[in-house]
């Protein structure tokens, strides 16, 4: 190892980014999966409107996200109680620019739920991973 290599601190490692950027994705994945159910379910069986039932969906995955994120992507030391206030944050900002970015696609440019979802949620993957690996679960 090379003198730089030794200043550069664990957590901005590229080799560390590499594992854990796909497996961010694939946690995302699995809650986004949960997220569409809750959503579709809400609407569809439930007669939610959209947006309230877009909330909801968020919420379901988050509750699944988090514990993906803090044991596989990024293998946290923090502790939990840090760990879970400053998730809660990051999820009230990340709910709220959700909620949002869908609510002008399906109602301002009239897109369907699931296409405005979709790609609301393909739009917050990169602010959430750097949010969640730069504070949430450092």
């Amino acid at each position: 190892m090379n003198e730089s290599e030794a200043a550069q601190p664990r957590e901005h490692d590229p080799a560390r980014h590499r594992r854990a950027l796909p497996v961010y994705v694939g946690s995302g994945g699995v809650a986004t999966a949960s997220h569409y159910a809750v959503t579709v379910a809400a609407v569809e069986v439930f007669s939610v409107a959209p947006i309230v039932a877009s909330v909801l969906g968020f919420a379901t995955g988050a509750a699944i996200k988090y514990w993906l994120n803090y044991s596989m992507a990024f293998r946290s030391r923090a502790r939990h109680t840090r760990a879970m206030v400053r998730y809660a944050i990051a999820l009230a900002v990340l709910m709220a620019l959700n909620t949002l970015v869908f609510a002008f696609f399906q109602r301002g440019l009239a897109m369907h739920y699931l296409l405005a979802q979709a790609i609301t949620t393909i739009l917050l993957i990169p602010p959430g991973y750097v949010i969640h690996r730069e504070w949430v679960f450092r």
